[in-house]
């Protein structure tokens, strides 16, 4: 009991809506802070939501993420029977810019990838060449990977999916040898972390000079998915596992030369 409120309650309830490993944990140990801070959470306003947040030296795209996490524990609490309002609602969100898509260059990757070892290099390929996020490389089993059709199901956040993987990509994965059921793992066998995924991968650029973080390679994925001929920005919120295709936006980049095909189609008006 944390203030009169059971947040184990609230661990449980999270786990049994399917959420993931790591939004559950933010959500609990933020509602715990949250919680501590208060005189009284039941009958606190969105002014002091808004102090809380004011008082930590956070980015305004944190400031957000606390905002909901502050939000998501209100509606569980309200469920519960446990307060009657949820002083989050009136709460204003920070405005953030809006984010352009920063795909990994090309030549870095292809470097990167012909100096690295095995491991890493799967890794890279899992992100560069099937928009994989570090949680979901980190949560891979080998039961969750076909060889032979080339397919990986993913866990992402709270929902699972499909890659069909690139042969390269494949190939990388497949170099590697089977030591327990997790794919990556670390000198003593146990699963590698997202955080430690997100970490080797970076390394491996860092130490070649170049100045990219593991996520790019995601952003390297979609946008070149988006450029494949068909393909919509739906097809590649479905490849990339978002909920939103604003979303995706952020990751997947339109090259100009297929704006400009695209505004050079447009045809004239047909006479009535």
């Amino acid at each position: 009991m944390t203030d009169g409120v059971d947040l184990d309650a609230y661990r449980r309830y999270m786990v049994r809506r399917g959420y993931a490993r790591e939004t559950i944990w933010a959500r609990h140990a933020n509602a715990r802070r949250w919680v501590r801070w208060c005189d009284d959470w039941r009958t606190a306003t969105f002014r002091d939501v808004e102090r809380w947040i004011d008082g930590r030296p956070v980015s305004p795209a944190t400031s957000r993420n606390l905002i909901g996490y502050v939000r998501a524990f209100y509606r569980w609490a309200m469920r519960e029977g446990l307060c009657e309002t949820n002083p989050t609602l009136l709460v204003e969100w920070p405005r953030l810019p809006r984010r352009l898509p920063r795909p990994a260059n090309e030549a870095a990757v292809a470097h990167v990838l012909g100096q690295i070892d095995v491991q890493t290099a799967a890794m890279i390929a899992l992100q560069a060449g099937g928009g994989l996020r570090c949680c979901e490389v980190s949560r891979l089993d080998w039961a969750d990977v076909d060889l032979v059709e080339g397919r990986v199901r993913v866990l992402g956040k709270g929902r699972q999916r499909i890659v069909h993987l690139p042969t390269w990509a494949r190939d990388r994965l497949a170099a590697l040898e089977r030591n327990g059921w997790a794919v990556f793992t670390g000198r003593s066998e146990r699963r590698l972390s997202p955080a430690r995924v997100s970490q080797i991968v970076c390394r491996a650029f860092h130490a070649a000079g170049y100045r990219i973080v593991a996520h790019q390679l995601r952003h390297r994925a979609a946008t070149i998915a988006y450029a494949q001929p068909g393909a919509d920005l739906y097809a590649v919120r479905d490849f990339l596992g978002h909920s939103s295709v604003a979303t995706t936006q952020i990751y997947a980049r339109l090259e100009a030369s297929r704006v400009v095909a695209m505004s050079r189609a447009i045809p004239a008006p047909l006479p009535g």
